[in-house]
């Protein structure tokens, strides 16, 4: 294959030969730590940025904030254990509820609270919206007529 053609194919190589510095500037391919992109740069320095991401920091992994209490105390795994719990239930509207509380989910349970709604003359909608929030089961109106028979 002539010389050209090669060129033409390995324009890393080309780079190096038209600065002239031959065996000296040598290219080694580069990764970025932040978003994982790999290039071939155009120079043998260093590259400022990513080609990708365009941030300076290509070179350096990400680090992650470990939260600590104002006072400076470590915290235990029960503490993030907790506080990891507490902001789920936050982010999904669940409300905060005593970690170590129990809750009485039995059938039975669902069976006493639908027949007490159905003798106080509530709705099939509000029977299913509670069963769906305190059980976690979704029925539907012949399901509830079903249970509740």
């Amino acid at each position: 294959m002539p010389l050209s053609n090669n060129l033409r194919v390995a324009p890393v190589i080309k780079r190096v030969l038209v600065q002239g510095r031959g065996e000296q500037a040598v290219l080694h391919q580069h990764t970025c730590l932040r978003c994982g992109n790999t290039w071939w740069p155009r120079r043998p320095s260093k590259p400022l940025r990513c080609p990708n991401c365009k941030t300076p920091y290509w070179d350096r992994p990400r680090r992650v904030k470990a939260s600590r209490p104002v006072d400076g105390t470590p915290l235990t795994r029960e503490d993030l254990k907790d506080s990891l719990r507490v902001e789920l239930g936050n982010a999904l509207g669940l409300g905060t509820r005593e970690p170590n509380a129990y809750e009485d989910r039995s059938l039975a349970k669902a069976l006493a609270v639908l027949r007490a709604m159905k003798a106080a003359g509530r709705t099939w909608q509000e029977m299913a919206e509670r069963v769906e929030r305190e059980f976690g089961s979704t029925l539907d109106k012949d399901q509830l007529k079903a249970l509740v028979r």
